[in-house]
């Protein structure tokens, strides 16, 4: 029956059916999601024998459904394991059998270490182009500092190293000791207040910030671009004596000298003939990692062209083909494994009514059954004449009677 709200707007509505429907919601995330960065955690992850790989991506509030075809996954340095928190690269769309919408990958890595240094390049990169790395900026370190201001951790093995070569060396001068945080979530903070401390020092000569060595997340607080920026306004010389040789910050790029380390930092300034010496090498040093950086970067570029030029492949549509032949090949398995329980359930039971109508079981019971002398079984009494010569069978055996009446 036809309501009043579908008579008055009869003419106006349009229906849909659920697949004209699904395709048009299809063709909406498909136009305003292309080419979109996801981040998750890895669950449910199926590989099957046709290389595809199919899982969510989950957050504490959300999933989302991923696939990785065979395709895109060749080339992957990173391929998705149970659990991981990754980064995905790709596409939304709806797989329409099931009016399931889903992400299809084409790129992705494995999130928290990468993703820092993905971070890390794109901020470098942010403050190069604004000059602050420039050598022609940066500041002349004093030949022979006599106040200095060291922003440490006091707690830290890397305070008793610089001092101990100070003293070692005889070094003369006044050292103001500038406690701060070296990791954690309130480092960058406390890094930047004690600069600003340092600052307001009267006739200070030179700046040195310092830590041990550590890892890309140990030394996060180092990359902050406030604690970069307020370096980089460069009022006062400073050295950046963060971890080991390998270890590089953005307070390296910006800081007048970076030290390999906080002992080189302290013999730096305790011997002026060798500054010129150790400078030249360390930029040496500091030019190869830039190179290095540079390269895997546009190597991670490339990559990611190739993802997006893949997503305008007409193979695409095949792909989603082969989904939806997986898609019938889950289907066939269940349908199988159904028709298979549902024909062992009749099998018992025809064996179970077959079985109730076994003879001897009901003779068993009590039962017996006449048959006269040509063999016929009897059903009336009307059967029965007199003296005539009977077969009565029972559960042990058969007996002949005679009729008297």
């Amino acid at each position: 029956m036809q309501t009043d709200l579908f008579l008055e707007n009869e003419d106006n509505s349009s229906i849909f059916s659920v697949s004209q429907i699904t395709k048009e919601v299809r063709k909406s995330l498909e136009t305003s999601f292309s080419q979109i960065w996801v981040r998750g955690e890895i669950s449910n992850l199926r590989c099957l024998s046709s290389g595809h790989r199919y899982f969510s991506l989950k957050d504490s509030s959300a999933q989302l459904k991923a696939v990785l075809f065979r395709g895109d996954s060749m080339g992957l340095s990173y391929l998705p394991q149970e659990g991981d928190e990754c980064l995905a690269f790709g596409d939304l769309s709806v797989y329409e059998p099931r009016g399931e919408y889903q992400i299809r990958i084409r790129h992705m890595m494995q999130d928290g270490l990468g993703n820092l240094r993905m971070q890390f390049e794109m901020l470098r990169e942010k403050l190069k182009q604004e000059g602050l790395f420039e050598n022609e900026y940066k500041l002349s370190l004093p030949q022979k500092p006599s106040r200095i201001a060291v922003i440490t951790s006091l707690k830290g093995a890397a305070l008793q190293d610089f001092l101990s070569i100070l003293k070692r060396r005889h070094w003369k001068g006044m050292v103001f000791l500038i406690n701060s945080s070296v990791q954690g979530k309130s480092a960058p903070s406390e890094l930047s207040k004690a600069y600003e401390k340092a600052l307001s020092l009267k006739n200070l000569d030179l700046i040195v910030v310092t830590r041990g060595g550590g890892s890309i997340e140990d030394l996060w607080a180092f990359n902050d671009e406030n604690l970069v920026r307020k370096i980089a306004q460069r009022v006062i010389p400073t050295i950046s004596a963060i971890g080991h040789q390998t270890d590089f910050t953005l307070i390296d790029f910006v800081a007048d000298f970076r030290a390999e380390t906080p002992s080189a930092a302290a013999e730096l300034i305790s011997s002026a003939y060798l500054s010129i010496s150790e400078e030249v090498d360390i930029l040496s040093r500091k030019l190869n990692e830039i190179v290095n950086w540079n390269l895997s970067s546009k190597l991670e570029n490339l990559r990611l062209l190739e993802a997006q030029l893949s997503s305008h492949s007409p193979i695409a549509r095949i792909q989603r083909q082969a989904q939806a032949l997986d898609e019938l090949e889950f289907r066939m398995e269940r349908a199988k494994k159904e028709a298979l329980v549902r024909t062992n359930e009749k099998l018992s039971q025809i064996e179970h009514r077959l079985e109730n109508c076994n003879l001897q079981k009901i003779l068993n019971k009590g039962f017996a059954y006449l048959e006269n002398e040509d063999g016929l079984i009897l059903q009336s009494v009307k059967q029965v004449r007199k003296d005539s010569n009977l077969i009565v069978t029972l559960k042990d055996g058969k007996k002949r009677i005679k009729t008297l009446d």
